[in-house]
């Protein structure tokens, strides 16, 4: 097998001294690419913000795979295979056997990712320098014309969107698929037919994105390169064939899903999509027929988000793609799957969906800017006006591709995303930084394979344990599920995350802590790890030690209460919060122990003749304690009140009546 880029001397950026060699140029930015994904990935994982779901889900199922139970996780209960039937595993398991590690997963992700503009590039070139052949005065350069398409997909938000969020297989989708494209209009079409498979073995429901690919190759053999009708019929009969044993395998895969998961019912021709109105395509279809009104209230949930979602991958390509629709076919399962769906991550940025659609986008527009290009050379003020189109086009889709990989990139040190490069950064230095580093020091004094239930973020440090499970999406309803752990970051918003059917990880470690039947193994930064029947002193402790400014409390009649959540987060943020459906409640907690409160008061203030009076809720509405003049000190401008606390609250709120405002307060714990 003979790849026309993989011969590389990073010193030949020139071929002749004078003329770029953009071949050379779109492999040194793939490999920068893959080497800043890579920090970024890790260094997520490492300062707590990767998730049980995914990046400690895949790990621990490689995990067990190699200590005998094939691909199982506890967070599903079940073997990997019964949730999604993807064969690719065992490809990467070889990988995880060599080095057994996390990190190694989000490396591998991040070097498919970068690596996929190499085949786009080249099929760029290949379509482009056909039209030049044809049309020498519309396109003079294809390799830079090329380059810039490449790398406007590298640049994409929706292309990096996954970086931010774990480890999945979607992420080999957009390789995988150039490369079969590539091979296609090469003509080598038993390799078309590898790289095909190969996205199929990534999730057994990609058999109608690939069934949608050979339909679209099928009539860009017939409409754009117009070839003879012996090769059309030789195209139809790979289609028929290939269709037949997609279908073979589809059922076969859903048959292998029931037998693994030990079920009776096997769910075929499913989109699987969340928050749809059928779970499957013929409901869909039924709903669509039957259901005019109900199927349309799914299609308009979420619509500013959908559109926003859409115009940022037609901006990245400046709506080429419109000149040839036909290749637009193989986003057609995604357009379904996503677009009649509720669920905001399948079309919002930092998730993995997106790659089940920006590499068809890109393709589209290839064929569709060299549809662009295809003027008869007479009369002259046409090929001028083609030039002037080409280079039009290209301008919007680089300036579009450096503007939003600037705003919203994860390895943009300006980004305006919460979890771009600069917060994570921050997130390994300071306060952060000691938060992490308790936690790491827990997993010495937590015995293996022991029953744990811990948060989404810390989940990952304990993929070893196939007896562990993690909050939010598990199946705990009830406090009387006793675990031998339990560790909650009580910073994390996600550890008061509930939904209609689960408790969340706060309501557990509050009744755990409250019943008696548990005693603190370890309390520090705002984390606290509890252990059934353990009754001697924290092994490890570290005080709590926060402050809080005066912009986050309320300032209104005489009254300051606070601290309020999300005061001063940014409309970004909120629409993050919203996609990842992130609790918005109050975070502030007391954990059992001695505090020492300070709250600093105005200069100008003058404490009114009737005192002031404090009182300490619990979840805004329940007093937990009343603090009056004869309870705390005043020092200057600094009034100062002792708390004892023999229980653990969250959601806890400061009132404090009798001051207009104040600038700031902190707390500081003495003992547990």
């Amino acid at each position: 097998m003979k790849f026309e880029w993989m011969p590389f001397r990073i010193k030949n950026i020139f071929k002749d001294g004078k003329t770029v060699n953009y071949h050379s140029i779109i492999i040194v930015l793939s490999i920068i690419f893959a080497i800043f994904f890579s920090f970024y990935s890790i260094l997520k994982a490492y300062t707590l913000n990767a998730y049980a779901w995914d990046l400690g889900l895949y790990s621990q199922a490689f995990y067990s795979s190699l200590h005998g139970q094939l691909f199982y996780s506890n967070l599903l209960g079940e073997s990997y295979l019964a949730e999604h039937f993807s064969p690719f595993m065992f490809a990467l398991l070889g990988v995880f056997y060599i080095y057994p590690n996390p990190y190694i997963l989000l490396i591998i992700q991040a070097v498919f990712l970068s690596f996929a503009t190499i085949p786009l590039y080249y099929i760029s070139l290949h379509i482009f320098s056909r039209i030049k052949e044809k049309y020498p005065e519309n396109i003079k350069n294809p390799a830079l014309y090329s380059f810039i398409i490449a790398s406007a997909f590298l640049l994409s938000p929706l292309t990096e969107s996954p970086i931010y969020f774990d480890f999945h297989l979607m992420i080999f989708l957009p390789f995988f698929y150039f490369m079969a494209i590539y091979f296609y209009i090469k003509n080598r079409m038993a390799w078309n037919i590898v790289f095909l498979a190969l996205i199929v073995s990534l999730h057994a429901s990609f058999v109608f994105i690939v069934v949608m690919t050979l339909i679209m190759e099928m009539m860009i053999s017939r409409y754009y390169f117009k070839e003879s009708g012996e090769q059309t019929k030789k195209m139809a009969y790979l289609f028929i064939t290939s269709l037949i044993v997609l279908l073979i395998y589809y059922t076969a895969a859903g048959y292998l899903k029931g037998d693994i998961a030990h079920s009776q019912s096997i769910l075929l021709f499913a989109s699987g999509a969340t928050g749809s109105a059928s779970r499957s395509i013929t409901g869909l279809v039924l709903t669509f027929f039957l259901h005019p009104y109900r199927f349309m209230t799914y299609i308009i949930a979420n619509y500013q988000i959908k559109l926003l979602f859409l115009v940022l991958a037609f901006l990245a390509v400046d709506f080429a793609f419109y000149r040839f629709p036909i290749g637009l076919i193989p986003a057609i399962p995604y357009l379904v799957y996503a677009m009649t769906s509720s669920y905001i991550p399948y079309y919002f940025i930092g998730y993995q969906y997106s790659m089940m659609f920006i590499p068809m986008i890109f393709v589209a527009a290839v064929f569709g800017i060299s549809k662009m290009m295809e003027f008869k050379p007479t009369p002259s003020i046409k090929t001028k006006r083609a030039a002037r189109n080409l280079k039009n086009t290209m301008l919007v889709i680089a300036v579009f591709a450096i503007a939003a990989f600037i705003v919203v990139s994860p390895i943009s040190p300006v980004s305006v995303e919460p979890s771009g490069i600069h917060n994570i950064v921050n997130d390994s230095a300071g306060y952060s930084a000691e938060r992490n580093h308790f936690v790491y020091s827990l997993e010495n004094n937590i015995s293996m394979n022991s029953s744990l239930v811990t948060g989404n973020n810390i989940y990952p440090l304990f993929y070893k344990d196939l007896n562990a499970t993690a909050f939010p999406y598990n199946n705990i309803s009830s406090t009387s599920v006793h675990f031998k752990y339990l560790i909650a970051d009580l910073n994390d918003s996600q550890t008061y995350t509930r939904n209609r059917h689960n408790i969340s990880l706060a309501n557990l470690a509050l009744e755990y802590m409250n019943s008696g039947s548990y005693g603190i193994l370890a309390e520090g930064y705002g984390v606290i790890a509890l252990e059934l029947h353990y009754t001697g002193k924290p092994l490890i402790f570290n005080p709590l030690n926060v402050s809080y400014s005066s912009k986050e409390f309320d300032h209104t009649n005489g009254k300051v209460y606070g601290p309020i959540p999300d005061k001063n987060m940014s409309s970004f943020q909120k629409l993050e919060n919203l996609g990842k459906n992130v609790y918005s409640g109050n975070t502030t907690y007391i954990l059992p122990g001695n505090y020492s409160i300070s709250v600093y008061l105005n200069s100008s203030y003058k404490i009114p003749a009737s005192g002031i009076n404090i009182t300490i809720l619990d979840n805004g509405n329940v007093t937990l304690y009343r603090i009056n003049s004869s309870s705390y000190r005043l020092n200057g401008e600094t009034l100062t009140f002792n708390l004892n606390s023999t229980e653990m609250h969250t959601g806890v709120t400061y009132v404090f009546t009798g001051i207009p405002s104040i600038n700031g307060m902190s707390i500081i714990q003495d003992s547990v």
